[in-house]
């Protein structure tokens, strides 16, 4: 039995210099609440790239010895977790005092909740992500990217960024960790909607801050990995009659998608991302039928907390916000013909 209130802090290191882990475990142990327990998964080839980070006391280090991903090391390193919170924090990340304290006072004070998330800030100061979008296409993007940090209570959110996120450990099991072969990118996506179908709220608690080191730009890669894990969301979490619905938008905004890919020079990137949905498509049809068979709700609560339109700087543009008017339209369309339950 995991130890009740306490705080399991989880960090994932790879290729990152020693010094940065250490600057994060630091943050960590300067916290009013600070992690019972601290674990470090290696990913790096001969697991001792960050050893000297064991003490012997909270902190261990779990060494994989090769690159399994993000959402596959947090996984592993959630396995050997003794307590009921579980903080995943991005090795490049610093957080503030309060931020834990402020994180696990956000999921206490709501028995509903099990996800919460943190305020990431740029290092000057403004927003990098936290209260993020998730747009009915599954687009999913920062959201008040670069604008002040912002006060308030814990309030409601679609998703929340995963560079700073705690979970009820209890959740977090039952829905099964991390999907396993997501790699990178989108997995905070997929951990607030599953959570969301199991009728569990996700929090954005602006109080709970960490500063972030962001930047967008990270190679075509990146974008093999957001669209393959878009489209396994999309196909694995919505209902069947919701998909059909939605069935004209998707293809237009593939349409665009191809077209900016054409122009930017990713285009080998999106077609990858479909060639490993078909490799992975066995898996793909077993969480479908997974989730679909435990979800307690329908899309209709998931509609209303999605966005028809786009705000992002990086990927709006003046066709986009054009046609915003007509996709607030379809959006509640759409929402009426969604079941607020779960099918019978």
């Amino acid at each position: 039995m995991p130890a009740a209130g306490g705080v399991t802090a989880i960090l994932v290191g790879t290729r990152e210099p020693p010094e940065v882990l250490v600057r994060l475990v630091g943050s960590l142990r300067a916290q009013t609440l600070p992690p019972t327990q601290i674990i470090v998964v290696d990913q790096s080839p001969d697991g001792r790239r960050f050893a000297a980070l064991a003490d012997g006391a909270e902190t261990e280090v779990l060494a994989l010895c090769q690159n399994v991903g993000y959402p596959s090391a947090c996984n592993r390193g959630a396995r050997r977790a003794a307590h009921e919170f579980l903080l995943f924090i991005n090795p490049d990340a610093e957080a503030d005092p309060a931020c834990v304290e402020e994180l696990v006072g956000a999921l206490s004070g709501q028995p509903d909740a099990v996800v919460a998330g943190a305020q990431v800030l740029l290092p000057d100061g403004r927003v990098n992500a936290g209260d993020n979008v998730l747009h009915v296409t599954g687009l999913s993007w920062a959201g008040r990217y670069g604008l002040p940090a912002e006060q308030g209570p814990p309030r409601p959110a679609a998703v929340v960024s995963g560079a700073t996120l705690l979970v009820r450990r209890r959740a977090f099991e039952a829905l099964g960790g991390y999907t396993e072969g997501f790699f990178m990118y989108y997995d905070d996506v997929d951990l607030a909607w599953r959570a969301r179908l199991e009728g569990w709220e996700v929090l954005f608690c602006p109080a709970a801050r960490v500063a972030h080191d962001y930047e967008f730009t990270k190679g075509n890669y990146k974008w093999r990995y957001l669209e393959r894990n878009r489209w396994w969301c999309l196909l694995a979490h919505f209902e069947a009659r919701t998909l059909l619905a939605l069935a004209p938008l998707l293809a237009a905004v593939e349409v665009a998608i191809w077209l900016r890919a054409a122009r930017e020079g990713w285009l080998g990137a999106k077609l990858g991302g479909y060639m490993s949905l078909w490799v992975d498509r066995r898996a793909l049809r077993a969480r479908r039928r997974e989730v679909q068979a435990s979800r307690r709700v329908g899309d209709r609560p998931i509609l209303e907390r999605m966005s028809p339109g786009v705000d992002s700087p990086f990927l709006s543009s003046p066709a986009v916000r054009r046609a915003e008017p007509a996709l607030r339209v379809y959006r509640s369309a759409v929402r009426r013909l969604a079941r607020r339950d779960r099918a019978p």
